[in-house]
């Protein structure tokens, strides 16, 4: 069954519904998620040393599944990210708000285990994600069907592959896959100036720009 997108148009909703006080959490997650194409697992394992503020960019060291830290789906996806100016900014303002402000602490740490996890995918989607994405005529109210983290790391690549000027090698890089046919055929590298580029379209999309 094909993965269900989700529309820019609709992703500035479900943020809207996620912009409160009591769940920057969730808010920043989506966003992250969405604007950079990091599979949920490699989300949950990041840590607040894996943000390189200097160079702009976030690098995936591991991964969290099913309760574990986990070295990832392969070694071809441990390496980085491009980090546009408006997503630090968002990641600088959770860590202001978090509990959980460390180098050594988890970006999404669990409050109900004191820090010492990162929340649950599962639940996380379930409680927060799922309703966002109802409220944005994603999925209907009764929908029971596949609908996640990962969702979001699809919509990404659907946003970009349709976007004129991106090329598929770009999309590629971003998603980190080995083969471009994973993507929609070269692993590429040292384009950081276009996936900084492609970013920004996503973010633009979804009206998110830095203040500074």
């Amino acid at each position: 069954m094909k993965a269900i997108v989700v529309s820019p148009e609709q992703m500035i909703i479900i943020l809207s519904e996620l912009d409160k006080p009591t769940t920057r959490l969730e808010w920043t997650l989506a966003l992250l998620i969405s604007a950079t194409g990091v599979r949920p697992e490699e989300c949950f394992g990041l840590q607040w040393q894996d943000v390189d503020w200097a160079k702009g960019q976030i690098n995936i060291r591991r991964a969290w599944s099913k309760g574990k830290e986990t070295d990832g789906k392969n070694k071809g996806s441990m390496t980085q990210v491009v980090m546009h100016p408006a997503l630090a900014q968002a990641l600088q303002e959770w860590r202001q708000a978090s509990l959980y402000s460390k180098d050594s602490d988890w970006i999404f740490a669990s409050v109900r285990e004191k820090g010492k996890i990162p929340r649950s995918a599962s639940i996380c989607s379930r409680d927060y994600l799922r309703p966002a994405a109802t409220k944005a005529g994603v999925i209907p109210t009764d929908f029971h069907g596949r609908f996640a983290w990962h969702n979001l790391r699809h919509s990404l690549a659907t946003f970009l592959g349709s976007t004129e000027g991106v090329r598929p090698a770009v999309v590629q890089s971003i998603l980190r896959h080995k083969k471009l046919s994973t993507t929609m055929e070269i692993y590429t590298h040292g384009v950081d100036s276009e996936q900084l580029k492609a970013q920004g379209q996503y973010l633009d999309a979804i009206k998110l720009k830095p203040a500074f």
